[in-house]
């Protein structure tokens, strides 16, 4: 699709060894060289037919609200869900909140993109890719927290038009061009799921403004040998020509099976792999428009095409998502593709019973069909913001922990499937229940789990943590702890009074941790020793703080590990606190030396 016109008619801008060897053994190190670091690397995209696929997509304009929720709508109608839209981004608009906000839109509306990258407009044409610009699109595509794991990414529009390519076609150019991004991207991440710019079938071979495909292709093959081997995947555009009307019945070079006749020239041109195929860009231009173009066929004849197009045409296994062109244009010159009727029409209403809908015909025709529903892979991550497992507890005590969970993946907790964090290891002997949360998580939000535990045998015990979304376990290692559980902590206070014979009385102990604060009555006899008593509440072997007081003397704090059976806490002397008492001749006696 030419998409220089929109530059004239629209503010949008959519676009578009040799080595001699003396011995066996040196040859066999130089083979071994040459195989491990000069072969074509193999990346980690998820070939998108190995899980249930959803092919249904849609072309749309803008990254808005306004086209993500009708596009949705689209093609996850009918039972499907996880369908694809194709989006153009420009290289001024490298803007990460704005980008990183749309896709969150689109993780909630199930929507997969395919980005192709555009230059920038110069007058009638786009502008050539600027020396490392390929970097510059690697770090800034990488920042983006993606809907799902392969991370489409288109590398431009229709080089083979000049247009495209600041006015002149350049097929070496171009291979270059690609070659480099996808090289830039892989070195990025290796979710990267890089594809070809689609071309345009019908262009005639007239350079420097067009030319022929095949002869394009030859080109860049020869620039870059095996430059096609290098994408993970292959973008068509199958319009049905001549003239964007052609029947959906005719086959080959020009006609909605244009991919099929894009399949041979690479195998011919030496294509070793079988490379899922996207359709982003095809569609018939309808009759409908800001002017009537009674020489084109009328939407509703255009939903019969697309139904069985898609029924009979792209139900190929080889095709992963299919984006006609276009949701939603106002103006010439892609009003005639547009899916949506032209804003200030009558729309949505009811004039002598008959209903003017807001969108053509062709767009109920395509949400009624049925559809699969999709299941790309995300990547499920979580990193543990805070909280901690105790290395020991109390022998048959319970406890609730606290342990709060950051969204660190692609996917939304909670959305259709469940997340709960699982003991893996340990459950039995520890007493742990898997743990669900309330509520959606997206990424980069927390959520608390509570984990109760409860050891009911002394001893050593491994647990494993680890998180879970429906059956199927987040990528990563789960969490390890060695906790033991052992008898509890005793504790014994001893104290004395400054100026005093006799330290009986009450006293209050106030405990303080970064897991408990408390204040116990504490009793002590004569010689300022309290009976011996169990503190189930304190953990073994944790550093607590003590402060013990008494009324009108000053208190004391000690710091002390705590260790399982008996713990004696001295303060040694408290120091008597003058200034209150003086107001009060009691205590202030009592507090005095010949008191006693």
């Amino acid at each position: 699709m030419q998409y220089s016109k929109i530059i004239q008619n629209s503010n949008l801008k959519t676009q578009n060894f040799k080595v001699k060897v003396k011995t066996l053994n040196l040859l066999i190190v130089v083979l071994t060289f040459a195989f491990l670091f000069l072969s074509s690397p193999v990346y980690a995209v998820v070939d998108p037919l190995t899980t249930t696929n959803n092919k249904f997509g849609i072309h749309i304009i803008s990254p808005t609200i306004d086209e993500s929720s009708p596009a949705a709508s689209l093609v996850n109608s009918n039972g499907g869900d996880w369908g694809y839209i194709t989006v153009l981004i420009e290289s001024k608009d490298r803007n990460h909140d704005k980008w990183q906000t749309f896709f969150n839109d689109l993780r909630r509306r199930h929507l997969i993109p395919l980005v192709r990258l555009a230059t920038e407009p110069d007058g009638s044409y786009w502008k050539r890719p600027y020396e490392g610009e390929e970097t510059a699109w690697a770090d800034f595509l990488d920042r983006l927290v993606w809907p799902i794991k392969n991370r489409y990414v288109i590398i431009y529009n229709e080089p083979n038009q000049g247009q495209e390519w600041a006015g002149q076609v350049d097929p070496r150019s171009y291979a270059q061009v690609l070659d480099k991004t996808v090289t830039a991207l892989k070195n990025k991440n290796e979710d990267f799921f890089v594809l070809n710019a689609g071309f345009d079938a019908s262009a005639p071979n007239k350079p420097p403004l067009f030319l022929d495909q095949v002869i394009f292709m030859q080109e860049m093959n020869k620039e870059v040998p095996g430059i096609f081997n290098k994408l993970d995947g292959w973008v068509s555009h199958s319009y049905p020509n001549p003239g964007f009307a052609g029947s959906p019945y005719a086959i080959g070079r020009g006609t909605i099976q244009t991919w099929r006749w894009e399949l041979d020239i690479l195998r011919r041109l030496g294509v070793n792999k079988q490379l899922p195929i996207f359709i982003t860009e095809t569609g018939w231009k309808h009759a409908e428009g800001i002017d009537f173009d009674k020489s084109l066929p009328g939407a509703e004849a255009i939903g019969d095409y697309f139904q069985y197009a898609f029924n009979d045409i792209w139900d190929d296994s080889q095709i992963v998502a299919v984006t006609p062109f276009l949701l939603d244009y106002q103006q010439p010159p892609f009003d005639h593709f547009s899916f949506k009727r032209p804003t200030g029409k009558i729309q949505n209403q009811k004039i002598l019973g008959i209903t003017f809908p807001e969108y053509y015909p062709h767009y109920q025709k395509l949400a009624a069909l049925s559809k699969y529903k999709g299941q790309p892979r995300q990547n499920n991550q979580a990193e543990l913001a805070q909280g901690s497992i105790y290395s020991s507890l109390v022998l048959g005590e319970g406890y609730v922990i606290p342990l709060t969970f950051k969204n660190t993946g692609q996917s939304i907790w909670n959305d259709e499937l469940s997340v709960e964090l699982r003991a893996i290891e340990g459950q039995t002997e520890l007493g742990i229940e898997p743990v669900r949360i309330e509520g959606k998580i997206e990424p980069g939000q927390e959520a608390v789990f509570e984990l109760k535990l409860k050891g009911s045998q002394a001893g050593h015990y491994n647990l494993k943590l680890q998180m879970f979304i429906n059956d199927k376990t987040f990528d990563q290692t789960p969490l390890e702890y060695t906790i033991e559980v052992k008898s509890p902590v005793i504790l014994q206070v001893k104290s004395s009074l400054t100026w005093k014979k006799k330290f009986n009385g009450e006293y209050s102990l106030g405990i303080d941790s970064d897991v408990i604060k408390i204040t116990v009555p504490t009793q002590l006899n004569l010689l300022g020793q309290s009976t011996p008593f169990e503190a189930r509440y304190l953990l073994p072997d944790h550093e607590f703080s003590f402060t013990l007081s008494r009324p009108f003397y000053k208190p004391k704090t000690i710091t002390q590990k705590t260790v399982s059976g008996l713990n004696q806490l001295d303060f040694g002397k408290l120091e008597p606190d003058i200034l209150p008492a003086i107001i009060n001749p009691i205590q202030l006696w009592r507090l005095l030396p010949f008191s006693n």
